[in-house]
């Protein structure tokens, strides 16, 4: 029972270090386009190229919602994220 348990919390945390890892790279990736309703995480970040809203040479940043709560998309104008290595 013992081994089950190291092994679930393995699996648990080698899954939490992977998304963080998978999220820290999309947050500095650009979108050509919006994503989709109801495609991002609450509180997920992603940005989006310039559709004519922000000023030129800035994206636009879109923090996910919670629909069924009630709470919408942010949309803030940024500047281009700095790529990671």
């Amino acid at each position: 029972m013992s081994r089950l348990l190291n092994a679930a919390a393995a699996v648990m945390l080698f899954s939490t270090l992977f998304l963080a890892g998978c999220e820290q790279e999309s947050q500095n990736k650009v979108l050509r386009e919006m994503p989709a309703s109801r495609t991002l995480s609450y509180n997920q970040i992603v940005y989006v190229e310039n559709d004519g809203r922000c000023d030129t040479g800035q994206v636009i940043k879109v923090t996910g919602g919670k629909k069924s709560r009630g709470i919408p998309r942010k949309y803030e104008c940024v500047s281009r994220p700095i790529p990671s290595i």
